[in-house]
């Protein structure tokens, strides 16, 4: 009998982000991100940066991605950039700016960058790395530059099994004395 284990290689884990951030930026969590750092402000937006890593399907193509930045900034009434392209880390990302009015900032930029990691287990999927870096209110444009500098740090290394433990054969029994 074969056991299958994850991570493995049949079955890549999550790629490993770091990001470096300036004195001052701390982490935030929120549900569905890996990490999320932010430059706290007493009563106006605070720049913030999230990554998210998300599974997808052998299929999936980045421009999908895109479309949905597109889909969300126009459903408030924004618009998009054209997309670019970014070597960060190494890594290849694509990636658009969004932007769209908002009732409490006047206007939401955002940097959306998006890097596939693929695993090439055959018929395996991949994981999608979506940065995102966002600003809005009267700093927004001395903001964004503060955003990118962080996003341009990032560094994202592919799960490798080359740490994995090694089966040696022998069988614990629990017993701390034998």
């Amino acid at each position: 009998m074969s056991t299958l284990a994850y991570p493995s290689a049949d079955f890549p884990g999550p790629p490993s982000v770091a990001l470096e951030v300036p004195d001052g930026w701390e982490p935030a969590h929120a549900p569905g991100t890996t990490l999320a750092a932010r430059l706290p402000r007493d009563g106006t937006f605070a720049p913030n940066v999230v990554v998210s890593i998300k599974q997808c399907g052998p299929s999936f193509r980045i421009e999908d991605s895109l479309d949905q930045v597109a889909s969300m900034a126009t459903s408030r009434g924004g618009a998009v950039s054209e997309p670019y392209a970014a070597d960060l880390g190494g890594a290849q990302f694509v990636g658009c700016d969004a932007t769209w009015p908002d009732a409490d900032v006047e206007t939401v930029l955002q940097a959306n960058l998006f890097h596939l990691v693929t695993s090439g287990a055959p018929g395996a999927g991949a994981h999608l790395v979506q940065l995102t870096g966002a600003v809005g209110g009267a700093d927004a444009v001395t903001d964004y530059e503060l955003v990118r500098e962080v996003l341009t740090t990032v560094r994202v290394t592919p799960w490798s099994d080359a740490g994995r433990p090694v089966d040696t054969g022998v069988v614990l029994d629990g017993n701390a004395d034998a």
